[in-house]
């Protein structure tokens, strides 16, 4: 895995323009051509540092490469005793109606093997267009969605443990999977990851519970939206409004999930107000973050944390722009401005 192989290819312009590297929009996530010059293919891997997701709903707007050579993965991960994978071979895409996935949980050695593996057709080509793949994990149970359909559900080999959500687009030239490498550079775009989980983080649940005083008052929970048809680049979606995903002033609820959304009438503003990028750090009082969580309940400094050095509105450390450049940055738990 290398850096390079994982490329931002934003809007060009309004919703339903291409990337501004052409294509698609999204995060690129590349698998070089060709035969490489080492033993190994370069790949694509990213992953949340997070690693205290612990059952939760987990889902990836997501357009394939048609490039055959291939495998791409979404899955949770603790070690491999404890993984949830949704996996795409692409020299499996023969037929322009249709597709395999693979449906894998990879659990002890006690568990059947065959029990854990189930290739799943769906109606469409995952190269063709963006969808959006989904796994809810409970106690009980793991089950498996594309678009809002559901694929499979199993009870075997349900992880226990918490771990972390990764994205990877990789080749090892093996005939009995990826197949490859892939004849030229393939990538496949990634338009959104939601994540809706527990977590085994005191300070995170110490905060919720200081914020959650009235579980029974009406807008106590959040409602989760699903998407029940594929994410269209051109259409409004929870992810991508003229509003920057949060709900209109005064809007009604949706009464019909499946209902399409309207579509987008004017350009879509990503820039985050301009910050003093000289905004004053944290005390050195502060307890510096162990664990990425700042503000709020902890009362953690991200300055000097591993995770960053800006505390975002939403109290975790970070170095990129949504943390630095989140317009309610918390300059009293780091720094605000920049970022990379």
């Amino acid at each position: 895995m290398t850096l390079d192989t994982v490329q931002p290819n934003p809007l060009a312009g309004d919703v339903g323009t291409a990337g501004v590297n052409g294509g698609d929009p999204g995060l690129q996530m590349y698998v070089r051509g060709g035969i490489p010059e080492g033993e190994d293919v370069p790949s694509a891997e990213i992953a949340t540092v997070r690693r205290d997701m612990l059952y939760g709903s987990f889902r990836v707007g997501m357009k394939y490469t048609g490039e055959h050579g291939t495998c791409g993965a979404f899955f949770f991960y603790w070690d491999d005793t404890q993984e949830i994978d949704v996996e795409l071979l692409s020299k499996l895409y023969t037929d322009p109606n249709k597709a395999d996935l693979l449906l894998v949980i990879h659990a002890p050695p006690d568990v059947p093997t065959s029990e854990l593996f189930r290739p799943t057709t769906v109606g469409f080509r995952p190269d063709f267009g963006y969808h959006e793949y989904r796994f809810d994990w409970t106690p009980e149970k793991v089950t498996y969605y594309a678009d809002g359909r559901f694929l499979w559900e199993s009870t075997l080999g349900v992880p226990t443990h918490a771990g972390d959500l990764h994205l990877n687009h990789w080749s090892n030239g093996d005939p009995g999977w990826s197949n490859g490498p892939p004849a030229k550079d393939a990538h496949m775009e990634i338009s959104y990851v939601k994540a809706y989980f527990n977590t085994t983080s005191e300070t995170s649940n110490a905060d919720y519970k200081s914020r959650c005083r009235d579980p029974s008052n009406a807008n106590a929970v959040c409602k989760v939206p699903d998407q029940t048809s594929p994410p269209d680049p051109n259409q409004s979606t929870p992810f991508l409004t003229p509003n920057k995903g949060k709900p209109a002033p005064n809007s009604p609820p949706l009464s019909n999930p499946a209902d399409p959304a309207p579509p987008v009438t004017g350009p879509i503003d990503l820039t985050p107000p301009a910050q003093d990028p000289q905004t004053p750090p944290a005390a050195p009082s502060k307890k510096v973050s162990t664990d990425g969580s700042c503000g709020g309940a902890s009362g953690n400094t991200c300055l000097g944390s591993e995770f960053g050095d800006c505390c975002s509105s939403y109290n975790f450390c970070g170095r990129t722009k949504l943390y630095c450049s989140d317009p309610k940055c918390q300059p009293e738990f780091g720094m605000c401005g920049g970022g990379t």
